[in-house]
């Protein structure tokens, strides 16, 4: 399973095209943008930083939206309809009551003032990237100041039907999909659920209904599409009909950032993070509060195998890797060089 996963996340063999790597994987978690393009990096040959943002923000092949979960991932721009239809959507607009991280407490928005509100950030928004703040500007100038203060607040309460533009700075922008992207076509909401779930199959499975549901974040029934069942060391998992591939393993040695495709889609945690891992993520800040997910990996033949760190100036990548066993020197400094490659920057590695 390790071997088939890694092959299909493009970990043993790597891809020539940022496009179908973020395709085959079923899009590419970012909420850090560093770790989404450092997922990149790691399976794409001859690739660089200025790369992936031409392809986010130039020549609009990737994009980036609220999509599994409702967090920010990149997708192939034209199968964005495709993760928008089979994403859950909010059909009831009303929100409680919210107390922001800063102490102020905003009123609720009632059902009504939420469809007021979404559909004045949608005719707000267009092909033309806006600050958060400007969209909030065009917003209350449509509907009052009332619910200002969410739409201010840097919560995407009200702005899951758009997708990101480029940056301005340290600011995200923000652009009607259907006006950002060539050639925008409507997907029947049960074929996207069918195509979703083929799509995780096909790179994690052998799976579970509970995998898939920790993955996208809802329930689908495996029934929608032909499925083989398959026993997994003792337990029912699932794979598309037919696709009984599962290859050798090869040895291998990654540097997974954080929020890594290849660690999300692993459900069988146990399998991934062995005990002496297991307390290395404990005790790390980040890892008490998220588990495996918040935290970057050492991966050694598709094993979690230790922890790294990175941190980036204008001309060094430091990274600062702390084994939880005997590692391959050489293969690790060759990941490490890949990501200064990768950024432009002089590699620094320092192992524990």
């Amino acid at each position: 399973m390790r071997a088939r996963r890694l092959a299909r996340s493009a970990l043993t063999e790597r891809s020539s095209s940022l496009v179908d790597v973020v395709r085959q994987v079923g899009g590419v978690h970012a909420q850090v943008q560093a770790s989404a393009e450092l997922q990149l990096a790691s399976r794409v040959d001859d690739i660089t930083q200025r790369d992936v943002r031409d392809a986010l923000w130039r020549e609009r092949t990737l994009v980036k939206a609220w999509t599994l979960r409702g967090t920010l991932h990149l997708h192939p721009a034209h199968e964005l309809p495709l993760w928008f239809s089979a994403r859950s959507r909010r059909e009831d607009r009303a929100l409680p009551e919210w107390p922001d991280p800063a102490g102020v407490v905003h009123a609720p928005v009632s059902a009504e003032e939420g469809r007021e509100l979404q559909a004045a950030v949608w005719d707000a928004a267009g092909a033309e990237p806006l600050s958060r703040e400007q969209l909030a500007d065009e917003v209350v100038r449509r509907v009052g100041k009332k619910h200002e203060g969410r739409l201010r607040s840097g919560f995407g309460f009200f702005t899951g039907e758009l997708c990101q533009g480029p940056p301005q700075g340290n600011k995200v922008t923000l652009v009607r999909p259907d006006k950002w992207i060539g050639g925008w076509k409507r997907v029947k909401r049960e074929d996207a659920l069918r195509e979703v779930l083929r799509r995780f199959l096909h790179a994690y499975g052998p799976a579970r209904p509970a995998d898939f549901r920790a993955w996208f974040g809802r329930d689908v029934p495996f029934d929608v599409v032909d499925i083989d069942e398959v026993d997994v060391e003792g337990h029912r998992a699932f794979v598309l009909a037919g696709d009984d591939e599962f290859p050798e393993a090869q040895k291998s040695v990654r540097l997974l950032p954080e929020y890594d495709v290849y660690v999300m889609g692993f459900r069988e945690r146990e399998h991934l993070v062995p005990e002496r891992v297991r307390a290395q993520v404990a005790a790390h800040g980040r890892g008490r509060y998220e588990g495996p997910a918040g935290v970057r990996f050492l991966l050694v033949d598709g094993v979690t195998a230790g922890l790294w760190e990175r941190k980036k100036s204008a001309k060094r990548l430091e990274v600062a890797v702390t084994p939880a066993g005997r590692i391959n020197r050489a293969a690790l400094k060759a990941e490490v060089e890949r990501f200064g490659a990768f950024l432009g920057v002089e590699p620094v590695l320092t192992v524990a």
